[in-house]
């Protein structure tokens, strides 16, 4: 779930009439950003379910404020997070939405400045494409032999065949710390 579907959904709960919001199961760290947020709104929040099943509802109470575009689009223009993992999903249906999301923020259709970004413990590029016979450096390559599935390197020193990955890993600085 990315940032624009849950301002959609909350937006439609302000609107609308209905006294509560259910929200799909989602991970703790989600669950307390919305918590926040509904605090913002004066919107009463609380989580059901146990384990991985727990997801917030939020309560319509007198104190909620009045839909109000500024301060709606102020209060969501600062969460940082945006994504929202869904525990009640597959991770392959997941990864396919994230990266679609992440494209379509990136082609300016995002509600909010804020891009998609990775998340502690996500791989950089792991759905990425492999480069297409057009690109200049691969068709260079391929003059000189190589073909798909070899490695890079001469001789004896044959190079790596797995591509090296990258695990993003904000929570501890520096390398001491791994």
């Amino acid at each position: 779930m990315s940032l624009d579907d849950l301002a959609d959904e909350i937006e439609m709960f302000l609107l609308g009439s209905k006294e509560q919001l259910m929200l799909p199961p989602l991970d703790k760290g989600a669950r307390k950003t919305i918590h926040a947020i509904a605090n913002k709104l004066k919107i009463k929040s609380q989580s059901a379910g146990a384990g991985k099943d727990r997801y917030p509802i939020l309560y319509r109470t007198k104190a909620t404020l009045p839909f109000d575009r500024v301060t709606f689009d102020r209060i969501f223009g600062r969460v940082k997070q945006t994504w929202f993992p869904r525990v009640d999903v597959d991770d392959e249906i997941v990864n396919k939405t994230r990266i679609f999301k992440r494209t379509e923020a990136r082609n300016g259709k995002s509600r909010f400045k804020n891009s998609l970004t990775y998340r502690d413990g996500d791989v950089v590029g792991q759905h990425a494409a492999e480069i297409g016979v057009e690109n200049k450096g691969r068709a260079m390559l391929e003059k000189m032999g190589w073909s798909k599935g070899m490695a890079l390197g001469t001789g004896e020193n044959k190079g790596i065949m797995v591509p090296i990955t990258h695990v993003v890993k904000k929570s501890k600085a520096g390398l001491g710390d791994a």
